[in-house]
Formats: structure tokens, C-alpha cells, sequence
């Protein structure tokens, strides 16, 4: 099959892309992100100052490319966009597998992020306005059309969602301090999916367990 004009132009793009994303996340490892140039990353890349300018205005706008095309992945959004069926959860397991894999595997780029969004106030802003929240509300989403399924009990979608996010990102930052040979390394990956989904699903109490109280 013949390869068009538009196609090959579009392959060239997506590969210049990621020449970029590679050179930039090795320069801003080594030296930060502060410290970090253009003409840094163009070197690294191999490519002209301009070239990079071609496809990002910033530093800010690059590092930002970079973290969306890790986090919100199409597989991701593939997920979340699944129409619910009443009472099924598998779609939580293959949500967590995904999101899971996608923390452990680039956990390099998390420590990056977390890094700089503490010390660049701008660089948080944008990275909550144009990432967190815009994730958050599709999580959201997901949980709301499930508990109208009844496949969730009523919940504090919002506080879940949260807490289902923060629970994946510091696995992956246990995983990173225990090292190749720590636990979290060293289970079956789908065994490690299956206990998180399970603690989502049933919590940790047992039958005989009271109620919570909330305490003022």
C-alpha cells in the first residue's frame, strides 16, 4: 500500500516528536529544569534551535507536552470513554493495570514533574490547569455513570478520585525507594493490579466491622 504525502509527513512529525521528548527529559534530568536551554535540548536532539520552536513555544510548553503524552495516554481515554454496563468492574482493573504500568514505567519522569511544579509556581499552574483537572473530571465521569449504574455505591466521587491517584503514584515512588528487588517489583504485575482494584472495590474491613464515625 502506497504511502501518502500527508501520512509521511505526519510519521516524520511524530518521530521528530519524540526525538525531542527523549533529548529534552535526558537534559532536564542531568542538569533540572531551570538550568536547562533550548539550544541544550536542540543539541541533545540533534536538531536545530528552531526546529524545536517549530513544535513548542517554552520550555514551560515542552516539558507540559511531555507529561500529557505520558499521562493522558489514548489507551487511558479509551478506557474512560467505555460506555458503563450495570455491575461491571473489570473496567476499574484495566483502568488501574493502565495507569499503574504507565506510574511505574516513567516514574523518572513523575520525580521530574513533582520536582519542578514545587519550585516553578507557573509551571504548576499550567500543569493543573491544563492536565489535573482536565483528568480529574474524566475519572470523575467514569465513577458518576457507574454509580448511576449501580455498579458503585454512592460516593464522594471527587475525594475517589483523588485518592485512587494518589494511591498509584505513591506506589510508584515506593517502588522507586525499594528498588529492582522491593516488593512492588518483584510481584506479578496483574497480582499487584488485582489487590489495588480489590482495596478500591471492598476496602479492608472485615465483616464484623462497624461503621465509621466522623470525628470532630
Amino acid at each position: 500500500m502506497r504511502v501518502t504525502r500527508q501520512e509521511r509527513k505526519e510519521s516524520i512529525t511524530t518521530q521528530r516528536e519524540q526525538q525531542i521528548f527523549d533529548a529534552a527529559l535526558k537534559v532536564f534530568s542531568k542538569k533540572g529544569f531551570d538550568q536547562t536551554t533550548i539550544p541544550d535540548i536542540a543539541q541533545e536532539a540533534g536538531v536545530s534551535i528552531g526546529t524545536i520552536y517549530n513544535y513548542y513555544q517554552s520550555k514551560h510548553d515542552l516539558l507540559l507536552s511531555i507529561i500529557k503524552g505520558y499521562i493522558s495516554t489514548e489507551s487511558f481515554i479509551g478506557l474512560l470513554e467505555q460506555p458503563p454496563e450495570s455491575g461491571d468492574t473489570a473496567s476499574l482493573f484495566s483502568l488501574i493495570n493502565e495507569r499503574l504500568s504507565i506510574s511505574l514505567d516513567n516514574i523518572g519522569v513523575i520525580q521530574l514533574l513533582m520536582t519542578e511544579i514545587q519550585r516553578d509556581p507557573k509551571l504548576r499552574r499550567q500543569y493543573n490547569e491544563q492536565v489535573v483537572v482536565p483528568n480529574f473530571k474524566l475519572l470523575e465521569k467514569y465513577f458518576e455513570l457507574r454509580t448511576a449504574k449501580n455498579t458503585f455505591r454512592p460516593l464522594n466521587i471527587p475525594i475517589v478520585v483523588r485518592a485512587l491517584l494518589g494511591m498509584i503514584i505513591g506506589l510508584s515512588i515506593i517502588s522507586k525507594i525499594e528498588g529492582g528487588t522491593g516488593l512492588l517489583r518483584r510481584i506479578p504485575h496483574q497480582e499487584l493490579v488485582a489487590e489495588v482494584t480489590k482495596l478500591i472495590l471492598k476496602g479492608i474491613q472485615g465483616k464484623s466491622g462497624g461503621t465509621i464515625k466522623e470525628v470532630n
